[in-house]
């Protein structure tokens, strides 16, 4: 027989899989309630079953007791004051009646009323004597004339374990006049290990034990005779037997097993009787019948399994020839053919439907088709170059634009910066290589942006950045928008060409900000750096120096060996400065032969001033021109410093304005420190 495949997709593996899973739950609910209920029910009935044999056990240790207490009640009135007198005929009073050694296998002892043993047969050949009652046990019978029953008196010292019990003698008016006793060997054979030598059950015992010390001295377990039980606060359970508790408690004994425990008193000796079952053993018919219950029910669940699905199978065949048309259509792009229908319940009412859903289908796939040509067409006729993104960034659609620069830039480079990827290709993880651009202010670079866009966190997206190749510089616009169809999420993604805008904005900055001699920044940038730095300085707490420098001579040079001579000159002495300074240096020519120097991060004011002289003694080396005719000029440098001399931006220029004629003044060729004496040459 070959088994059907189940594969998890299919409905009719789930409903088989389920119809199965419910029943399974049914029949392990069930067999759960039942086993339960098993339980309890022979529960109840071994705790029937063991408190009968309890209650038999304790009639006869009752019995036997009573008897022995007749017995010896009866010979207690055959002994007359006149024999107390006579120590020898008392003796050959008991020792002629051989039936008490029947029931006192240890002996019998007779008692004066001031307590002194006048006839003893506790010694015999069978060992030493045992002791029988102790003084306040014996004054119990002689003064209050009641029968006691000792406790039990564990082996020690030689002493076999043993209890004695004993009954007032009375003279003809009632009278205590001494006391009988006889006692019990528990080594030897006696009434009570003939009640308790036989186990209960397979697993189950008999116990008799002394409540007052505690101690098993009558069991069917040899092994626990003579034990002591754990003392008080060990066992809660125990304690409560020892109180007077009468029932069945599943508990766990001294030695860590668990048992069914039934528990009656025997008040008349102190005694309390128990008898033991293991929980196993009342539930041996539920483990023996379990295997088989398994067993039986596995198969009928592989027999549901089987009929369930040849059901399910013969039931949902037209729809199965129905998913196969459909799949064949979306897959092959087959035209449809409509699935006959077998049966005109509800599966024939799906497999109608089916068909006439064929049929419209087969009208939409056709305007589907005229309307992504005509998209399609749209999109071609466009420069820019557009992709369509899935909402995990995956390309879906390009236009002719984009197939084009991506061969382009793959002939060009194969290591590509620009993100033009095929269809399929995963657009996000391309744009992990874009930065946005420091100089155009974009907050986020392209990975981000996109991302933002398609999790609807923001609205739109546009970023610049260069995509250069060996062979050209290339500078690119993107333009993210969402997709506003209900039906897909996504987003358009648009680039565009803008190096020819960036260069001409390249050569207006150049106009805007550069002094076009020197090509160091003009007054305007080295304004705007003031600002920035200043507030740098502002924030970190540091030194942020002014220099203002003016060429000593410079005009006579200019005048008399004219202008190329004179920008020649100027554009060396940028150089030199430039020379001088750190990469986070600026210096600007702010007209004429006039330079700034803006000097940030400076610990000191002697770091500004170190600045400075070098910058001059750079100044003051001879120039030579390309004419070989040497040139000698000077330079007067003024140093005001933030904070220490100005706190604002126009503080400082004005300040190292004045510094720097004050150097003039004094000489030229020379620094001069805003507000101290100068230094040169």
């Amino acid at each position: 027989m070959q088994i059907p495949s189940l594969p998890l997709q299919s409905l009719k593996t789930r409903v088989t899989l389920m119809t199965l899973g419910i029943v399974v739950l049914t029949l392990f609910v069930l067999a759960t309630l039942v086993k339960g209920q098993l339980r309890e029910e022979l529960l109840l009935f071994t705790d029937e079953q063991q408190r009968s044999a309890l209650q038999l056990l304790t009639s006869q240790v009752k019995h036997g007791l009573d008897d022995r207490i007749d017995i010896l009640q009866s010979v207690a009135k055959l002994v007359t004051p006149k024999e107390l007198g006579s120590t020898a005929r008392l003796q050959s009073f008991l020792l002629e009646r051989p039936y008490l050694v029947r029931q006192f296998n240890a002996g019998m002892v007779l008692w004066s009323p001031s307590g002194t043993v006048l006839a003893d047969t506790r010694l015999s050949e069978s060992g030493p004597a045992v002791t029988l009652l102790d003084p306040q046990e014996l004054a119990t019978v002689l003064k209050n004339g009641q029968v006691a029953i000792g406790a039990i008196r564990p082996d020690a010292k030689g002493q076999p374990a043993a209890f004695s019990m004993a009954v007032p003698v009375r003279n003809p008016q009632g009278e205590t006049i001494g006391a009988l006793g006889g006692a019990i060997r528990l080594d030897q054979d006696n009434f009570l290990s003939q009640l308790t030598d036989h186990r209960y059950g397979r697993t189950g015992n008999f116990f008799l034990i002394d409540a007052k010390s505690r101690q098993i001295f009558s069991t069917s377990d040899k092994q626990r005779l003579m034990e002591v039980l754990p003392g008080p606060g060990v066992s809660a359970w125990i304690d409560r037997f020892v109180q007077g508790f009468e029932g069945t408690a599943r508990v766990v004994n001294p030695h860590g097993v668990e048992v069914l425990v039934s528990v009656q008193q025997i008040p008349m000796a102190r005694w309390y009787a128990s008898v033991t079952l293991s929980p196993e053993e009342p539930f041996a018919l539920i483990a023996t019948v379990g295997p088989r219950a398994r067993l039986t029910a596995l198969v009928m669940a592989m027999l549901c399994l089987v009929l369930i699905w040849w059901m399910l199978r013969r039931q949902l065949a037209p729809m199965t020839a129905a998913v196969t048309t459909l799949d064949r259509f979306i897959q092959n792009n087959q035209a449809p053919q409509a699935v006959p229908v077998v049966r005109q319940d509800e599966v024939g009412q799906l497999v109608g439907g089916f068909n006439r859903l064929l049929e419209t289908l087969g009208k939409q796939q056709k305007v589907l088709h005229d309307r992504e040509v005509f998209i399609q067409t749209v999109l071609n006729s466009v420069t820019a170059e557009i992709a369509v993104l899935d909402p995990q960034g995956v390309i879906l659609a390009v236009n002719h634009a984009w197939l084009r620069y991506s061969a382009e830039d793959a002939l060009a480079t194969a290591h590509h910066s620009a993100p033009i990827t095929g269809v399929g290709s995963d657009y996000l993880a391309a744009c992990q290589a874009i930065d946005s651009d420091p100089t155009t202010g974009d907050a986020l670079n392209a990975f981000d942006g996109i991302r933002a866009v398609l999790n609807a966190q923001l609205p739109h997206f546009y970023m610049e950045y260069p995509s250069h190749t060996p062979q050209q510089q290339r500078w690119l616009s993107m333009s993210v928008t969402p997709l506003s169809l209900a039906s897909q999420q996504g987003a358009v993604v648009s680039l565009a060409d803008i190096t020819e805008r960036v260069h001409m904005e390249h050569q207006v900055r150049e106009l805007a900000f550069y002094d076009a001699l020197t090509e160091l920044p003009n007054r305007r940038l080295a304004m705007e750096r003031l600002a920035q730095q200043f507030a740098r300085a502002r924030r970190t707490q540091h030194r942020l120096a002014v220099l203002f420098i003016d060429l000593d001579h410079f005009k006579p040079i200019n005048d008399e060996l004219g202008h190329e001579v004179g920008d020649w000159l100027l554009k060396a002495v940028a150089r030199r400065i430039q020379n001088c300074l750190r990469e986070s240096d600026t210096v600007a020519r702010m007209g004429g032969d006039e330079f700034v120097v803006l000097l940030p991060d400076l610990q000191t004011i002697d770091d500004a001033i170190t600045m400075a002289e070098k910058i001059r003694l750079a100044l003051v080396q001879e120039f030579v021109a390309e004419q070989g005719a040497p040139l000698r000029i000077s330079s007067s440098i003024g140093v005001a410093v933030y904070p220490d001399h100005g706190q604002t931006e126009t503080d400082l220029l004005r300040l190292g304005d004045e510094a720097m004629y004050q150097a003039k003044k004094e000489g030229r060729n020379a620094v001069h420190l805003c507000g101290s004496s100068t230094r040169g040459a």
